[in-house]
């Protein structure tokens, strides 16, 4: 699933016509990330099974596949771990009221290694261990209040919010999404004037922006 994902995003990055990128399930699970039936296997087993997975997920949770264009998870149920990760890594997250968002491996005796940059990046150190830690679920509005979720909505109109939000992403200028994506991913990797430098290396920055900084 992780290679099939992968490449189905790497495709729409490269369509023209592609203007946003949706991640939705089909039912109530958006991810339910690993399956804990595999943490019975043999040590050596699942550190093989591991390391491969987290090469995969790990392109996956940078987005790789996806430089300019907006990327919006909708979610109407369990998202754990992996799934949970996958979600926060998308420009928006839009939740329903059924939502929930976890990270249970601590429970098995695993860490969530490859997800805590992520994590951390997003909600600070002490509130992305007490995740990890504790393993515990937390509701959509607890996500929301923490910066892992954009909106929240009822479950009944969750798509139609969706779609609303992607629509409105779509009529704007690609190419200034595509800037203002790029930057937004980069700032958080540096310092205030080190984004302030990199913005303006950005390919057409000039073209579509606003107002400059001295």
């Amino acid at each position: 699933m992780v290679e099939a994902l992968y490449d189905a995003l790497k495709q729409a990055e490269a369509d023209q016509d592609v203007r946003v990128i949706m991640l939705a399930a089909k039912g109530g699970v958006f991810c339910a990330g690993a399956d804990f039936k595999e943490f019975s296997l043999r040590v050596d087993d699942i550190s093989a099974l591991s390391a491969k997975r987290s090469k995969g997920m790990g392109r996956l949770f940078k987005m790789e596949p996806v430089k300019t264009k907006p990327i919006i998870a909708v979610v109407d149920g369990p998202a754990l771990g992996g799934g949970a990760a996958l979600a926060i890594a998308c420009d928006i997250v839009i939740a329903s009221n059924k939502a929930k968002f976890g990270y249970p491996e601590i429970k098995g005796g695993f860490t969530v290694a490859g997800v805590l940059p992520l994590l951390v990046k997003h909600i600070g150190l002490k509130a992305a261990f007490d995740l990890a830690a504790t393993g515990r679920s937390i509701d959509a509005k607890e996500a929301r209040r923490m910066g892992l979720v954009t909106y929240v909505v009822d479950s009944d109109g969750l798509m139609l919010e969706a779609e609303r939000v992607s629509n409105e992403l779509a009529g704007y200028s690609p190419d200034a999404l595509s800037i203002m994506k790029q930057i937004v991913q980069k700032s958080g990797d540096l310092t205030l004037n080190e984004a302030v430098d990199f913005a303006r290396t950005v390919k057409g920055f000039g073209k579509n922006q606003v107002l400059t900084s001295p």
